[in-house]
């Protein structure tokens, strides 16, 4: 009798594996079928908001920084790159400035950064809005059965500046000097501003959706509710021009990672791999 009921279990698992299976592929379909738009390759373009930047009363122009000969080429088709998605403009004159530096990723791609901290950042005036605690984010997502995650690409960047801010986000190159049209990274109340964004905007009484920055989660009681709040979503990101990464699209999972733990239907708990990190770390020497 418990060998049969054993089996029937282990069927009834396979059966509801089976199922969601079926309604991912479904879902996934769907929504790349109605929101192309969102899933397109390249850079999306918030097209129904604008960053704006107050400043304090103060002009702050830097001096270009040499960039490393080994570095140059790939340094100029970054901004090859950045002025052919119109989020780099180049100017003959500005009364605003920062010198760049050049960051290398993990996978050997050179990137410009603007180093704000030379000035604009202490000129700026203080952005409001918090970002939200954990505590906030897991209580949207309280009861949920299945989890989709969602990353908006170069997430900042589909964010347009406002024309009067524009000028402020000016760097000073090898090349000459070149303007953001676009929400930067380093802007030291980017987070704010992006965040301001999604909560007043972009998320905006949509049920079982939390967002913190550019990493967005839907949950739903049932699978159908679920299926309901991710076309809401898409609509949402559809009216407002956002695109995401498809490769870093995880739709209708059991368990998700977020915000450094692990999300099921029974709560959170500590990401082990987290864990074992920290207790596999060499002792501490004298």
């Amino acid at each position: 009798m418990h060998d049969y009921q054993q089996l029937r279990e282990q069927y009834n698992c396979r059966l509801a594996t089976a199922a969601v299976e079926n309604a991912r592929s479904e879902v996934v379909n769907r929504l790349r079928s109605r929101f192309a738009g969102v899933f397109s390759p390249g850079l999306g373009r918030c097209t129904k908001t604008k960053a704006q930047l107050f400043l304090k009363p103060r002009l702050v122009y830097k001096q270009k920084r040499p960039v490393p000969f080994a570095s140059q080429e790939a340094v100029n088709n970054e901004i090859d790159r950045l002025i052919s998605e119109n989020v780099l403009e180049p100017v003959d004159h500005s009364s605003w400035a920062a010198p760049i530096v050049v960051v290398k990723k993990a996978n050997g791609i050179s990137r410009l950064c603007a180093d704000f901290s030379t000035g604009l950042n202490d000129a700026l005036m203080l952005h409001q809005h918090p970002l939200p605690t954990v505590e906030d984010v897991f209580n949207k997502l309280n009861g949920g059965e299945l989890f989709s995650q969602f990353d908006l690409a170069y997430a900042y960047l589909q964010i347009e500046v406002d024309d009067n801010s524009e000028d402020l986000l000016t760097i000073n190159t090898h090349r000459g000097l070149y303007r953001y049209n676009r929400l930067t990274f380093g802007v030291k109340f980017a987070p704010g501003i992006f965040q301001q964004i999604m909560m007043d905007a972009m998320i905006a009484g949509l049920d079982g959706v939390a967002a913190y920055l550019d990493d967005i989660i839907v949950t739903g009681l049932t699978m159908d509710e679920h299926r309901r709040n991710l076309e809401a979503l898409f609509e949402r990101m559809h009216y407002y021009s956002f695109s995401v990464r498809i490769e870093k699209c995880h739709f209708m999972m059991s368990e998700i990672r977020y915000l450094d733990d692990i999300i099921d239907k029974n709560g959170r708990r500590l990401d082990s791999d987290k864990i074992r990190a920290i207790t596999e770390m060499p002792p501490l020497k004298d």
